[in-house]
């Protein structure tokens, strides 16, 4: 049977291509699966939220620009009394201003005084996502009894950033493949460039007894094994950057956007560079046996 050293692979470009190939590969896909998987969590987020949630904005300023002071807490009072009593609404609150402080820091920064700007009050009114009120009827009542407040369910422009969310992730997904398209494609043109360089060691080796099995089994796994380190090295270079990322947006856009996995989402990006290094194994496997079969 044949020796370790019957296939030179140390000495290929091959030997040293494929790793980098690898960990570019596996980088660029563990930072856009991270990415797909984030954009995931926050349409999750935005959907659970707006289900859960209405808002009823009182205005404080009239058309022309003046407070309307005492008409605003009669508003709010007719307001409250109708949505607490309206099927389907668990409860509804007014924000003070340390909570609009709060709701609008992530889009004014901290530094601005909401207080002093001409914000409306808002109301914000919990909803029972089993059984959530019918929204065509709660907009008559509250336009007949608060003719200036408005309702705001946020499904348009909810609607229009879930189309945007899922050809993101669509997008995604389509990167992802030609990533794992350009793996198969390398694999194929270094393993068939190795196979033309040993044709004389293999025809050898098979002369003296080495089934193709064993032949293929050899390539496969010595490229199992270079694709793997390749791929660990990209993901362990990716990890940091996804961290950064992370924080990064955690301080600009507070609870916008959701940037934390879970740890099955963890699992799922551990497997991107276990699958680079599986692909690899069975592309080299189905190359090599063709290979054999053609020539020896």
């Amino acid at each position: 049977m044949a020796k370790r050293s019957d296939f030179l692979f140390s000495k290929e470009s091959s030997h040293f291509f494929l790793p980098w190939i690898c960990a570019l590969m596996v980088f660029i896909a563990t930072l856009v699966l991270a990415g797909g998987i984030a954009t995931h969590n926050s349409l999750k987020l935005w959907q659970k939220s707006v289900a859960e949630s209405l808002t009823v904005q009182i205005p404080t300023y009239n058309e022309e620009g003046k407070p309307r002071e005492e008409l605003v807490y009669r508003d709010i009072e007719n307001a409250l009394m109708l949505l607490r009593t309206t099927p389907g609404v668990l409860g509804a609150i007014v924000l003070n201003d340390d909570q609009m402080q709060d709701l609008m820091t992530p889009w004014l920064g901290s530094d601005a005084v909401v207080s002093q700007l001409p914000l409306p009050k808002l109301i914000d009114v919990s909803v029972d996502a089993a059984h959530p009120p019918v929204l065509e009827q709660l907009k008559a009542d509250l336009a007949a009894s608060v003719p200036d407040a408005v309702l705001d369910s946020h499904r348009l422009w909810l609607g229009d950033l879930v189309r945007f969310a899922n050809a993101l992730l669509t997008l995604i997904g389509l990167i992802l493949i030609l990533l794992f398209a350009t793996v198969a494609i390398t694999v194929v043109y270094t393993t068939n460039a190795s196979l033309s360089i040993q044709e004389h060691i293999l025809s050898l080796v098979h002369m003296l007894g080495a089934q193709d099995l064993y032949i293929t089994n050899r390539y496969a796994w010595h490229n199992f094994k270079v694709a793997l380190t390749g791929s660990l090295i990209g993901f362990v270079l990716a990890l940091p950057i996804m961290f950064g990322i992370s924080i990064f947006l955690k301080s600009v856009s507070g609870q916008i956007l959701q940037s934390s996995l879970t740890s099955v989402q963890w699992c799922y990006l551990v497997l991107v560079p276990a699958s680079v290094a599986l692909l690899t194994f069975l592309t080299t496997f189905k190359t090599v046996w063709k290979f054999l079969r053609r020539f020896l």
